[in-house]
């Protein structure tokens, strides 16, 4: 669920700030930590290219070069000057100069249009090649351009980790200006921002479909709360539901079959599934008595999804299985003590659930670790929210009304760097897409 949705039914409600150092029943603690990690040197070398692919070798460098600082796995060394593309390669020098990794490229024009990229990931440490492809490049004009370079630098992070980068992705926003809430998209990396809705109208909780090519979302543009799915090719909208009442956080299953979401059930809210292939079989799972269940997003095996329920009368997070069973509390809590939780979002590679939290007055991200029962912190400035998980399992977007002026936000949870996706007021809600395109 995301945080305007809920301030909106449970205004009456008190809030109070939650303790940084409050205890749940098992005595875990929320704490700002990071795990150290090693972070082996990278050096780009100056790509060489050929004939009318002359033009793309800064370009193409320049956005290999951002993917992969901004993958959080290397220490990217500072860009090679007085080196000429093509010089001999020396790893021994390079090892010498602190380089594990180092990344050479070349370009050329392919037969039919575009252009080719070569790339060679050299192991200076072991004196070996560690990967060696040549990847088809649409024109530099082409929409889909710098989506297949981004798709190259996955592939570097792949050979050098063992698992794909997040470069290759787009995140879906909404942003509140004049008097209306529209729907946008942007690249990962900031660039490319498209416009998605023009209905001034509200729009609310964008939510991926596994496979990336289609977005649900809550819009008011009829004049009720009624959800959408919307074919990101064609700009073309589906009805999903339009029942009385709220119709509101949708969130696609593993398998994008079913769609799950939040509706008026008998005057409470509660989180129902709807198999959007055969275009039927509503589905309730909640069973609320005088409280709201809003918010769902499904485990990776799509066997389990948490949500958001203000059943002790704060919202806090609870994970309970998809068909029924008793849902079990995950967020920080004490009993009679205050607690403000929401926006939960399961990460797509394991056991943890970020969210925003009320913590000393202020809206923090948190994330549960549902394998050993610990939660941690991290952001701890201004106020940060709705937090969606890149598909790496690795880094989050989150929305703040106040840091540095409020934006868009990327946090890598693992080493805790923070940087601007967007900045500026009114942008909120984020989600993050699966990856949309592997190399070619």
């Amino acid at each position: 669920m995301r945080s305007l949705i809920l301030r909106a039914m449970i205004a009456t409600l008190p809030l109070m700030p939650a303790t940084l150092l409050a205890q749940d029943p098992e005595g875990v603690r929320l704490g700002l930590r990071y795990q150290p990690e090693y972070q082996p040197g990278l050096v780009i070398l100056p790509f060489a290219a050929s004939g009318a692919s002359g033009s793309l070798a800064t370009p193409i460098g320049g956005i290999i070069r951002n993917d992969l600082d901004y993958s959080d796995r290397f220490e990217m060394a500072a860009p090679v000057s007085g080196m000429a593309a093509g010089e001999p390669l020396n790893l021994a020098l390079w090892k010498d100069r602190g380089a594990d990794w180092v990344l050479d490229g070349a370009l050329a024009p392919a037969a039919g249009g575009g252009s080719t990229l070569r790339l060679v990931l050299h192991d200076a440490v072991y004196g070996s090649v560690k990967g060696d492809r040549t990847f088809r490049l649409p024109a530099q004009g082409d929409p889909n351009f710098r989506m297949a370079v981004h798709a190259a630098s996955d592939e570097v992070v792949r050979w050098a980790t063992g698992t794909p980068g997040a470069a290759a992705t787009r995140i879906a926003f909404v942003l509140d200006a004049r008097g209306s809430k529209e729907l946008y998209i942007i690249d990962y990396d900031g660039e490319n921002v498209q416009r998605a809705t023009n209905d001034a109208s509200i729009t609310l909780s964008p939510a991926w479909s596994p496979d990336g090519s289609r977005v649900a979302y809550t819009s008011y543009r009829s004049g009720a709360p009624l959800l959408y799915e919307r074919d990101v090719r064609t700009g073309r909208d589906r009805l999903i539901s339009d029942r009385s009442g709220l119709n509101i956080t949708p969130a696609y299953s593993p398998d994008g079959t079913t769609i799950a979401f939040s509706t008026t059930v008998s005057g409470n809210t509660e989180v129902a599934t709807y198999n959007r292939e055969r275009n039927c079989c509503l589905e309730q799972h909640t069973r609320g008595n005088r409280f709201d269940s809003l918010s769902p997003t499904y485990s990776p095996d799509g066997r389990q999804f948490a949500f958001v329920s203000n059943r002790l009368g704060e919202p806090h997070i609870y994970v309970m299985a998809v068909g029924g069973g008793d849902p079990r509390i995950i967020s920080n809590y004490t009993y009679q003590g205050q607690g403000y939780n929401t926006s939960p979002d399961w990460s797509p590679q394991g056991q943890q659930i970020a969210y925003h939290s009320r913590i000393n007055g202020a809206m923090q991200i948190v994330f549960a670790d549902l394998s050993n029962n610990s939660r941690r912190l991290l952001t701890n400035e201004g106020n940060n929210e709705d937090p969606s998980w890149a598909p790496d399992g690795r880094h989050i977007v989150f929305s703040s009304r106040d840091r540095e002026g409020g934006g868009l936000y990327i946090v890598d949870s693992v080493s805790g760097r923070i940087r601007p996706l967007l900045r500026g007021t009114g942008y909120g809600l984020p989600d993050w897409s699966p990856t949309l395109q592997r190399a070619e």
